[in-house]
């Protein structure tokens, strides 16, 4: 029971850490079943608050009189679909609020093929299982330089892009720990504004992931640190070449609780905190909490 919980929650428990800092920017976690199941569901609904409205690209951290608050309501699941490959995706709604305004809408889908290259079929005690994938990001959502207004109805990162990386799960009696890397490729988008007309071309991007919980009867407690960097995003007019967006870098920190009332059904609570932790630049930094529910069905 602790085995099966401690991957359940583990799984449920990371994919909100890579929530984008300001306007939905950034790669994001993909869906990967990390445990002994055959498919996964999950469905969340997270509220943050922006407190530190602006870091410029000196570092100085700035606050307006008034800030921004994102709700999102999450839907993910992941299916094995031969032998040791699975295929996930993430459907995200999002809605932004900031003094009178307000704008919803679908964020960015993604869809994720991955291979357990390293699995624990004797639950070797030094062994971690290991999940290799590649992650697809489709625009669904409006990218900042699409917006008019500031990137107040920018939901997503609004450009296709492609990931690779890897998952490291391990379990030792009441405790489980993990590590994730990952590197995604943005790709260039024309940009039509009233004011701003060319192409966007966004660089390169990665994630470093660790974590780790402690199990006790039907309960887990984990914290979880996750480092995210963007590439700038150059614009390239007919005449000219500008930096439409600089280099952004944030760090969350969170702490979940997790209860499993049974061996299939499981709620986390996850806090999270953007302003606690590492060197922001050009972005802003949200606290923030979700509450998810997961069903599993075991093979």
């Amino acid at each position: 029971m602790r085995f099966l919980f401690s991957f359940f929650l583990f799984t449920g428990f990371v994919s909100h850490s890579w929530s984008a800092a300001c306007c939905g920017g950034g790669g994001s976690v993909p869906t990967i079943i990390t445990s002994d199941d055959r498919a996964q569901f999950a469905v969340s609904y997270g509220a943050t608050q922006v407190v530190i409205d602006h870091v410029d690209s000196q570092g100085y951290w700035r606050r307006w009189g008034q800030h921004q608050q994102t709700q999102t309501l999450k839907i993910e699941g992941a299916h094995i679909v031969a032998d040791r490959w699975q295929w996930g995706v993430s459907l995200p709604v999002m809605t932004r609020n900031y003094s009178d305004m307000q704008y919803s809408g679908l964020g960015d889908i993604a869809s994720t093929l991955s291979y357990e290259y390293l699995p624990d079929w004797d639950y070797n005690p030094y062994r971690p299982r290991g999940v290799g994938f590649v992650q697809l990001n489709l625009p669904t959502g409006k990218s900042r330089a699409e917006s008019e207004i500031g990137g107040l109805d920018s939901l997503g990162s609004g450009y296709w892009s492609l990931g690779l990386g890897t998952m490291l799960v391990k379990s030792w009696r009441d405790w489980d720990a993990f590590t994730m890397l990952e590197w995604h490729q943005s790709f260039e988008k024309n940009i039509n504004r009233v004011s701003l007309k060319g192409v966007a071309r966004p660089g390169a991007g990665h994630n470093i992931g660790v974590g780790a919980g402690y199990n006790w009867s039907i309960y887990r407690a984990g914290i979880n640190l996750n480092y995210v960097q963007e590439a700038a995003v150059r614009l390239y007019a007919p005449e000219s070449e500008s930096e439409l967006q600089g280099m952004e870098r944030w760090a969350s920190l969170s702490a979940s609780f997790g209860y499993m009332y049974s061996e299939e059904w499981a709620w986390s609570l996850i806090y999270t905190d953007q302003t606690l932790i590492g060197d922001p630049v050009n972005t802003s930094l949200g606290q923030g909490i979700t509450l998810q529910l997961q069903k599993r069905w075991p093979r």
